[in-house]
Formats: structure tokens, sequence, C-alpha cells
């Protein structure tokens, strides 16, 4: 039954009612979060009034449809944006993102970048790309846990020189796509970041130029790095596939120079994984396609990548005496000391928490190359890194007291 009043209900012993409330709470005019209250009230026969009290919480928000933003725009950091849908940067237009920005964004809308975007937020205030339910599927799910609750971020060829310093993009159907065709220019660079839990690739970058710090690429339905040629560092990142949603899901790193169906080259003019982990919940989460010959023509040219102070998951024997391409590296089989979820605090596949931080007996610690440190001298979480204590692999330093 549906109404605000009912008159003669008959709770009978043992019985049980069950009450389902909805609340509309009108703008206010505010910046910050409100409450508003109320209350149940039952007359008994007995002519006694008993009540339940009520609580919800409101915000202001900035509403977007259809927004083509065209001219230089800044979105600052006060209220969150509902976005119904797609967002989109045309060619000469940056769009910047206040630290603390959260941009909440419906079923299947997505952002394209044609133009720019400098999206940088602090430790203290990142900035959040998410879906825009706050509800929950289950107790224990909230709906922001759960993938393919929005698009996601598309930068196309002639954009360039795009920023994302402490943001958090999750639980989209895939996480950033680019695509480029200079090199001589950054397609992208993300610091101290993450991509989080998309049904599809998290990061997917075709003959992009970019440098990747301090970065999570996380619990993919596709590949949480996905690279088809191009020339990029990835300095201290944490690549780790446990996505819970798909048994058929992709792996941590799939990188390739070669499409068998085009029968086309995408040259590796240098794609470069330092002081890494790639790993996950799979026998071997390293693949893709890198043709370095044919018979009659040398292609080590277009070839070039590397892996190196990192930890990887990977059962191909082959690969380790390739060092060419490998030098420095932990090799983590299933029947290693310390294995895939093991090396983290937390991979919880009943309540979708997940805590990439290294456990005390990861075996990424340590293994780092302290050379790197003049350029990246501290964590993602702003912990100091320093020549007197050993390196770990990955986007956090271990530390006892997290």
């Amino acid at each position: 039954m549906a109404g605000a009043s009912f008159n003669e209900t008959i709770l009978r012993g043992r019985d049980s009612l069950f009450i389902f409330v909805e609340v509309t709470i009108d703008p206010r005019g505010c910046d910050k979060p409100f409450e508003a209250r109320d209350s149940i009230l039952f007359t008994l026969e007995s002519g006694m009034i008993q009540q339940v009290q009520l609580c919800a919480y409101g915000q202001d928000a900035n509403v977007i449809r259809g927004w083509t933003i065209t001219t230089d725009t800044l979105l600052k950091s006060q209220r969150p944006y509902l976005i119904y849908d797609s967002l989109r940067v045309e060619e000469g237009a940056l769009l910047r993102l206040e630290a603390g920005t959260r941009l909440y964004f419906y079923d299947k809308v997505e952002m394209h970048i044609h133009g720019r975007i400098e999206a940088i937020g602090t430790l203290e205030a990142p900035i959040i790309f998410r879906g825009a339910r706050t509800d929950r599927m289950f107790s224990n799910l909230p709906y922001d846990r759960v993938a393919g609750q929005w698009g996601g971020i598309s930068i196309y060829d002639n954009s360039h020189n795009n920023q994302f310093v402490y943001c958090d993009i999750h639980s989209g159907t895939y996480g950033i796509r680019a695509k480029s065709a200079d090199l001589d220019q950054y397609t992208l660079t993300m610091q101290n970041s993450q991509i989080h839990n998309v049904n599809e690739d998290a990061l997917s970058l075709t003959t992009c130029s970019g440098v990747f710090t301090n970065s999570l690429f996380t619990n993919a339905g596709g590949h949480c790095v996905n690279i088809l040629g191009g020339q990029i560092t990835f300095l201290h990142c944490t690549m780790a596939n446990f996505f819970p949603w798909n048994s058929n899901r992709g792996v941590a790193v799939n990188i390739s120079n070669f499409v068998k169906e085009e029968e086309t080259i995408y040259p590796l003019y240098g794609v470069n994984f330092i002081n890494s982990i790639i790993t996950g919940s799979k026998d071997d989460e390293l693949m893709g396609y890198i043709l370095e010959k044919t018979d009659t023509t040398d292609l080590s040219e277009y070839a070039a990548y590397s892996f190196t102070h990192s930890l990887i998951n990977s059962k191909n024997e082959a690969r380790e005496p390739d060092t060419l391409h490998f030098t420095n590296i932990v090799w983590e089989h299933r029947d290693s000391t310390t294995y895939g979820s093991s090396n983290f605090k937390s991979i919880n596949h009943e309540d979708f928490i997940y805590d990439f931080h290294l456990d005390s007996q990861s075996i990424a610690r340590g293994i780092g190359d302290d050379s790197y440190i003049t350029i990246l001298p501290s964590d993602k979480d702003g912990n100091k890194l320093t020549e007197n204590n050993p390196v770990d692999a990955g986007c956090y330093q271990y530390t006892p007291s997290y």
C-alpha cells in the first residue's frame, strides 16, 4: 500500500510491518550536506502514541545535461556534479577540475575529451569520478562498489597533455581509453591516482605517449592496463587483477605491437615498467602479442619494451632468461611463498573491499631500484622514500603502522 497515512491497520501477534520511506529534499542553496528529520507516528488502540525517528541527508548539486565545453572552463569543488548526459570537451578547450571535485555520472554516461583536461587533486582532496547511485544492491554492497555504473573517459587523437593527479576513477564500464597519432607530445600523464573496478579495460592506450607514477590499475573485466604501441613509462605502479564479476576477465597487463586481424604493426618505441607490481588471481597476468621479426624483416626497433625491478605473476618460463626485456624481476608462481592476493592487506570478495597496501609478507618489498628516489621521492600516500630503507615495488611503500 502506498500513501502517507493509514488507519485501522491490524498487526497480529508475532507478525511484522515493513515501511519503506522515500524522501525528496528540495535544494537549499548551500554547499555543505544537510540533515532532514521526520517521524513515523503510531497511535495505538489504547490511545498511546509511539514514534520512529527518521533521518536523511541531502546536498545541493550542480546538474549537467548534455554539456559541450567550447571554452576554457573551471569546475569548482564546493558542490558535486550530477551528469545526466555525456560531457564533451571540444578541441581547443581546457577543462580544469579543482582539487576535491566530485563527478557523479548516471548510467552509461561518458566523458569525451577532444580538447584537454587537467584534473589536479591533492592527497587530502582527491578528484572523484564515479557512478551516481548512492544506494545499495545488498545490505553489504553499495552500488559504488559495483562495476558498470557509468561509462568512462575517452581521450581522442588530437588531445594532448591531459593530466590526472590524485584522481579516483572507479566502477565504470571502462576507465580511460586514449588514442593518439603524435608521440612527440604526451597524450596523458597520471600521478598518485587509481582506476578500479570496471567491466572492460581500466587503462587502454593505443599509440600513446605518457608517464604514469604512483598509480593503481586494479580489478578489470578486461585488462587493467592494455597497451597497443606507443612510448610509455610506468614507475611505481600497481597492476593487480582480482575482478570478481567475470571469470573470463583479462589480465593485469596486456602489451602488443601487432594486431593479427589487421596485419598491422603498432610500434613500441619504449614501454617501460619500473619498480612495479603485475599480479592477480590467474596463473599468468602478463600477456600480449609482440612481433620482433618476420621471415624477411627485423622488427626489433618496433619492439622496445622492458620490465625492471618489479614483481610479475607469470608462468611463462621463456621470459626468465630474456635479460634484454626483463631485469631484476621477482617472478611469482602459485608455488611461491607469497602469491597473488597474499601480497596485499585485503582482497575481500565477500564485501568487495580491496586494500592494495602491501602486506608485511609481500615479496614486492625491498625489490625496487632506489635510484629513482630523486624523481619520485614519496609513495602514493605521501610516505617518503629514503636510500637507507629498501624501496618496495608498487605504488605503496610498506609501513608497519598502516
